[in-house]
Formats: C-alpha cells, sequence, structure tokens
C-alpha cells in the first residue's frame, strides 16, 4: 500500500489507474490542496465583459492567461517514490504520460518533492471545445492513445521542496516565474505552465476578442501584487419562447424547476427548435406562482422528453417570451455536433408535431432574466438567427442507428425484498441514449411493485446516475445474485 494514497481502490488499464472514490490516505496533504482550493482557487471572481470593462481601468498590469476549460488537479512529486495527482474531493490518477513527463522534468531540475496545482486537460482544437467531461471520459475509459494527448497545465505552486509558497500569491510575478522555470509554456508540452502574459489593464479587452474570436473559453486575469483573481469569459443574452416547463419540490416547497425554451428557425412561422432548459435565475416566489399559470397552457408531448433528473418535461403552447443570459455559445462537445430537438406548432389544432433533430448551439451556464413582455415570438422575436443559424436545417431521424440492447443488468435481494438495475442502449439516438430502469419490490407493502426510469444523455451521466441509484437503495445487507 502506497503512504499518501490507497492502492487497492484504483481501477487499471495497464500501468493507468484512477479511483471511483476518495482514495487519499495522507489527510495532512489533502487538507493542504483543500486550504488552498478555499483560499485562493475557489475565490475567483466571475465577471461578464461588460463589468470588466468598467474595473479595467487604473491602467496597471496584470497578468492574463488563457482558460482552459478542465479538471482541477493537485500533483504530489516525490523523486524517490513516485508521483500521482488528486482532485480535492480525493480521486486520485497514476500512471499517465504527462505526470509522468512532470516527474521527469522536476526530477530533472534536482527537486525532491512538490505540491503542484494543475489543470487536467486536452489540447485546445478550433472549433471544437473539449472539455471536462470528455477529461473525465477518457479517464475512464478512453483508450491508450486519449491518455497520453492528457496534459498538465502548472497553475500554481503550492510546496516545492519542503517550502510553503500559499503566501506568494500576493507577488503573482514571482510566482509566475518560479512555474515557468518548472514548465515552459508550451503548447505541445504534456506538461507546461499556463499561457500567461503581463499587459496593461488597457489592452485586456482586446486581447479578450482575439482569444475568443480564436475558440478559447476565455481569460484569467491575476493582480501582480495582491491575490486577487477574475475570470471573464462572453456574454451572450438571447430571447427564446417557453415551451415546455418541468415542475417538482424545492426548499419545501412545490413549484416549477425549470422551463424549456425554443428559437424560431429561419423562413418559417412555425418550425421551433429547442434551445436551453433554465432553471436557475427564477425566484421562488415565480415558482411557485407560474406553475398553476403554465399547467393551463398544457398540451400533448410531440415527444417524450425529461430533464437530467429524469423528470417529465411537460408542453404548453408557445406565448412567453423569456430572455435568457448565459457565457457563451457551444457548437459541438468533444468534437460532435450538438442537435436539438425541431418541431412544427400547429395552432388551429393545438398541438406539436416532431420533425426530428439538427444542429443546434448550447448556450453555456443560462440563466432566466425575465419575460419580455414586449416580444411576439411568431412575428420574430425568438429568431434562431440570435444563435447564428441563418438556415433552416433538415432535421434527421432522432433514433437512427442500431437497435437498443441492454448493456447491463442487476439484480439484489434482502429477505423478500428484490431491487433490479436494468441499462438498455440504443446507439446512435441524438437525444438520451441511454434508459435507467430501477425495479423495487416487496411484496409485504402495500404498494408491492415500484418502477422508475432515468435517462442519460451520455456515458458519463449513465454511470453517475447508476451509482447514484444503488448508493440510496442498496444499503447493508443486499446481496447481488445476477
Amino acid at each position: 500500500m502506497h503512504e499518501q494514497y490507497d492502492v487497492k481502490k484504483l481501477q487499471f488499464r495497464g500501468g493507468f489507474g484512477i479511483s471511483t472514490t476518495n482514495a487519499m490516505l495522507d489527510q495532512v496533504l489533502h487538507n493542504v490542496a483543500l486550504d488552498f482550493d478555499n483560499q485562493y482557487m475557489r475565490k475567483f471572481i466571475a465577471l461578464n465583459p461588460k463589468e470588466a470593462a468598467t474595473r479595467l481601468v487604473d491602467g496597471g498590469n496584470v497578468l492574463l492567461a488563457t482558460k482552459v476549460d478542465g479538471e482541477g488537479t493537485y500533483v504530489y512529486f516525490d523523486a524517490d517514490n513516485g508521483s500521482f495527482s488528486f482532485s480535492a474531493g480525493g480521486r486520485v490518477r497514476v500512471g499517465y504520460p504527462a505526470l509522468e513527463a512532470m516527474h521527469t522534468r522536476l526530477k530533472s531540475l534536482g527537486h525532491k518533492k512538490a505540491l503542484l496545482r494543475c489543470e487536467l486537460c486536452l489540447p485546445h482544437q478550433s472549433g471544437a471545445r473539449l472539455g471536462v467531461a470528455e477529461v473525465i471520459r477518457i479517464s475512464f475509459s478512453g483508450s491508450e492513445a486519449e491518455l497520453a494527448s492528457l496534459r498538465l497545465l502548472l497553475l500554481d505552486v503550492v510546496m516545492l521542496d519542503g517550502k510553503d509558497l500559499r503566501a506568494q500569491q500576493n507577488d503573482f510575478a514571482a510566482q509566475y516565474e518560479l512555474m515557468v522555470g518548472l514548465a515552459p509554456a508550451d503548447d505541445a508540452a504534456a506538461f507546461a505552465s499556463m499561457q500567461a502574459t503581463i499587459v496593461s489593464e488597457k489592452e485586456v479587452m482586446i486581447r479578450f476578442d482575439a482569444l475568443i474570436k480564436a475558440g478559447h473559453e476565455g481569460i484569467v486575469l491575476r493582480r501582480l501584487n495582491r491575490a486577487e483573481t477574475w475570470k471573464i469569459k462572453p456574454h451572450r443574452s438571447i430571447d427564446a419562447v417557453v415551451i415546455g416547463f418541468v415542475e417538482g419540490e424545492f426548499e419545501e416547497q412545490y413549484g416549477v424547476n425549470s422551463l424549456l425554451t425554443a428559437v424560431l428557425l429561419p423562413g418559417s412561422d412555425v418550425w421551433l427548435q429547442s434551445f436551453a432548459r433554465v432553471g436557475s435565475g427564477i425566484s421562488d416566489e415565480m415558482r411557485v406562482k407560474l406553475l398553476e399559470q403554465l399547467r393551463q397552457m398544457k398540451v400533448e408531448a410531440p415527444v417524450a422528453m425529461t430533464d437530467s433528473s429524469g423528470r417529465e418535461i411537460h408542453f404548453i403552447k408557445p406565448s412567453l417570451v423569456a430572455e435568457l443570459h448565459g457565457e457563451d455559445l457551444q457548437y459541438s462537445d468533444a468534437g460532435k455536433e450538438i442537435k436539438t430537438q425541431i418541431f412544427s406548432w400547429d395552432k388551429a389544432a393545438q398541438k406539436y408535431d416532431f420533425l426530428g433533430m439538427g444542429p443546434c448551439p448550447k448556450l453555456t451556464f443560462p440563466r432566466f432574466a425575465g419575460f419580455r413582455e414586449d416580444k411576439d415570438w411568431a412575428s420574430g422575436g425568438v429568431r434562431s438567427e440570435q444563435l447564428g443559424i441563418q438556415a433552416r436545417p433538415t432535421p434527421s431521424t432522432a433514433n437512427a442507428g442500431g437497435d437498443a440492447k441492454i448493456i447491463r443488468r442487476e439484480v439484489y435481494t434482502k429477505g423478500e425484498i428484490l431491487r433490479k438495475l436494468v441499462v438498455v442502449h440504443k446507439p446512435g439516438c441524438d437525444s438520451f441514449p441511454y434508459l435507467i430502469y430501477w425495479t423495487d419490490y416487496s411484496a409485504k407493502r402495500a404498494e408491492a411493485l415500484k418502477i422508475s426510469l432515468d435517462v442519460a444523455s451520455d456515458e458519463l451521466r449513465m454511470e453517475a446516475l447508476v451509482n447514484q441509484l444503488k448508493a440510496e437503495n442498496l444499503p447493508k445487507g443486499y446481496t447481488q445474485v445476477a
């Protein structure tokens, strides 16, 4: 057993190992990382471009770095006993090429031990936002070549050869000089410092615009003389018509959990494409009041849809126009074009017809800003041109692909109680290719049989839902029988 982590909790593919739960044994090391997260990494100030422009006025210098969308991780280097990376939650990774490159580099410089704050990420690709979900996918199921593509970008040096450098956040110019000495900034290297430049505040937004046009996520700014960090991402405002809602409990109340919105496609006054489902920004009072209003507008669902928790989306007549705010428009995910449902609205019959799937960008971090009573959806108030869609897409069949298959079946018993998990996969399905059935049977219960259904858009989400179901429904005493 390793002194810092529990090897038995790691799952290995060749030389690469990863834990699904907290595998950390060294609580002192783990607590130092948690303290650094709480003191510095979680206190980044998020700004949209307008807010940033009003703050960047004194003309002083700041360190500007390109923001990378990956998984924040700590790397522990020990020249004599090997190196590993771990998250604040205790997930440990060992034996991947970027980690080995880091170990080789620090050892060649004569260092003995170090604790570094890094970003585990993928190389930047113009037009493809390869984010944290793809990093996690590769970690759990990626090929050897995909594992080799992972990078470690150095963001901070927490400790080095017995020196605690957390206080050096107040002099980040010196901190960055130290970082570049450990790992020069290099877009092609598996282990490198983040790309950063000291610039005048007056140059920041010019640099920001150029990086966004090049397909980057945003920028990170650090004050050179005090521990203050800003992250700036694009800000978008989109008007969309509400076509559905999810209801449920919240804060011991019952009301609207989220709204499903759509935009009007070019060349038609009846073709609507689903755009964003938004729950953030709706006040508790509005959630309760809005529920009764939306229930009176319900129509038959043209296709079964649920939210990420498996709750039914109820469709309503298109009428209310919502103003949505978000950080950016994402057109692809891990190199795959993002698609959503296309419907036509039959005003005479008061119903939707499902036409298929079509490409549509995703609004990142959507937030409800209010209803636009001054806008009408049918007369162009929610045009898809806001998203850069200039031509009406040809809908593709949503369920194209192979036959549905049961990919997972597990049965557990405890006395007369039986609980069963079944996961069905529909290859090629553009919306929710994973169906997760949970059966709970007890002959002595008033309602003997209970069955729930969850859906997932990808394998990562499916695994998370399965783990949650098992954690909540299989306490001690259950035996797996199939």
